[in-house]
């Protein structure tokens, strides 16, 4: 059985150490229509694994003020989540602004039901701004970025190089600013522009913009034309950006080291930090199209996560095998923290020594409700040493899950209320109801996913639990001889 990596101490020193080091930030206003709430900024982990991070919170009080601070080592980007807006805002060190939000808006019980719902983006206005500061020179440059872009996206003979140099240089002019970070967001957004316009080869804009070039991990515009350029690179066939020749041996291999050699082998990959961050975007590409076995991509992961030169690559790295496994067979699966019906907190080493049948329910679907009486049978029929049933209740409101169990006296396992917990949702991937799994007596996901009540699960629970009592016996007898 595979062993699980840890890498949660590593993640949170590096956070610690993120929050400790640097300059002090304060964003500041007056929202009355928040008055009581607490609002959240959070900025992501970074631009290969896009994972959220809370950065900062801040309580809004009777009259509407509201503060958030922090400390911060170099510019991030970070947003307010504003329940069915996300206001964008970039933070920089040492420097202090105000702010003007949008009135409060609830949120549509559908949308609060759907994990996958998108808010709706927009930059956040600052008052009185200085004339460097990026909260004043992206968003205004982005209207007129965003007005050649219409242009060409609709312009039915295309545009040409030199209109597209020309609608570039005019915006230029009035967007002249000594910013080192705007300078470059502007460049690597009119590399989009020039792809989209008259599509510029990637060769030229590796050669342009990434060979012999620093690699910017904190600014959004360098990680959109990233994310463009080196899509897949991992994947033959998919991208004439850039080639790495033999790059399955170092995938077959499961080795990080091979894998590096043979990007710096390229012509165009002049920094071993610039082979790291392509490595990281191919790991990430290729796990997520089923072009190479899991199992060997997690390995090379878990090995940058703990050889790799750069701290904030490993960090990467740890961030990566964490989202590759959730979901893996033979590794821990997602935690979950819920409360019953009587407010009884459940996570899964509650279940420590049995298995746990996780399903996830939802009153609405004919299928969930089917499956109800055949769980009950189960319920019965499986000695509760063996078997665990916990059902995850996912509706409008927690009382339609008292509603149901008061009045069936039979179902007599744990349920939890989601608590609009849509994080937990992604991170099992629930897109339908119902949805199972079968997770071992060691924490480890065994089945996923796991057949229903309806797929005969009292047969296939029984050959996984023959399985993996077998399993423990044969440790047993290898740790009584002594054989490892």
């Amino acid at each position: 059985m595979k062993k699980l990596v840890k890498f949660s101490f590593f993640i949170v020193f590096c956070f610690c150490s993120f929050s400790l080091l640097g300059q002090t930030f304060n964003i500041s206003g007056n929202a009355k229509t928040y008055a009581g709430d607490t609002l959240k900024m959070y900025t992501l982990t970074d631009y290969i694994s896009k994972n959220e991070y809370l950065i900062s919170k801040a309580a809004v009080d009777k009259n509407g003020n509201f503060t958030f601070s922090g400390r911060i080592s170099e510019i991030t980007p970070a947003y307010i989540d504003l329940i069915v807006f996300k206001g964008l805002i970039y933070l920089q060190p040492g420097k202090n602004c105000e702010i003007v939000l949008p009135e409060k808006q609830e949120i549509a019980i559908q949308d609060k039901l759907n994990p996958y719902f998108k808010k709706r983006e927009f930059y956040i206005k600052s008052i009185n701004p200085d004339k460097e500061d990026l909260n004043y020179l992206i968003p205004e440059f982005e209207k007129h970025y965003n007005a050649a872009l219409g242009k060409v996206l609709y312009s039915l003979k295309g545009i040409s190089k030199a209109s597209t140099d020309s609608i570039e240089n005019a915006i230029s002019q009035r967007f002249s600013s000594k910013n080192k970070y705007f300078e470059d967001y502007k460049n690597y957004r009119f590399a989009i522009l020039d792809y989209t316009a008259y599509h510029r080869s990637k060769t030229d804009i590796v050669r342009d913009l990434f060979t012999n070039k620093d690699v910017l991990t904190n600014n959004l515009a360098y990680s959109e034309v990233f994310d463009e350029i080196f899509s897949n690179i991992f994947i033959a066939g998919k991208s004439s950006a850039i080639t790495i020749k033999d790059l399955y041996l170092g995938i077959k291999d499961k080795s990080y080291n091979t894998l590096k050699k043979q990007f710096l082998a390229n012509e165009n990959v002049t920094s071993e930090k610039f082979a790291d961050y392509l490595i990281l975007k191919g790991l990430r590409d290729a796990y997520y199209f089923d072009s190479y076995p899991k199992e060997n991509l997690v390995a090379i992961v878990d090995s940058m996560a703990q050889t790799c030169n750069d701290l904030f690559f490993r960090k990467i790295a740890a961030n990566l095998s964490k989202d590759f496994t959730t979901l893996l067979c033979g590794y821990a699966p997602a935690q979950i923290l819920l409360k019953d019906i009587n407010d009884e907190e459940y996570y899964l080493e509650k279940s420590s020594g049995k298995f746990v049948y996780l399903t996830f329910f939802n009153p609405d679907s004919y299928t969930s409700n089917g499956d109800l009486e055949l769980l009950k049978t189960i319920y019965k029929e499986v000695p509760p040493e063996m078997l665990d049933i916990v059902t995850i209740f996912v509706s409008q409101n927690k009382e339609d899950m008292k509603k149901l169990l008061q009045s069936d006296s039979d179902i007599k396992w744990k349920v939890l209320w989601y608590n609009y917990d849509n994080s937990l949702l992604k991170k099992y991937n629930i897109r339908a109801f119902p949805m199972y799994y079968l997770i071992n007596p060691e924490g480890v996901l065994s089945m996923n996913p796991a057949p229903g009540p309806q797929e005969d699960f009292p047969s296939k629970f029984s050959a996984a639990y023959r399985s993996w009592k077998n399993e423990q016996y044969r440790k047993q007898y290898r740790e009584n001889q002594g054989i490892k």
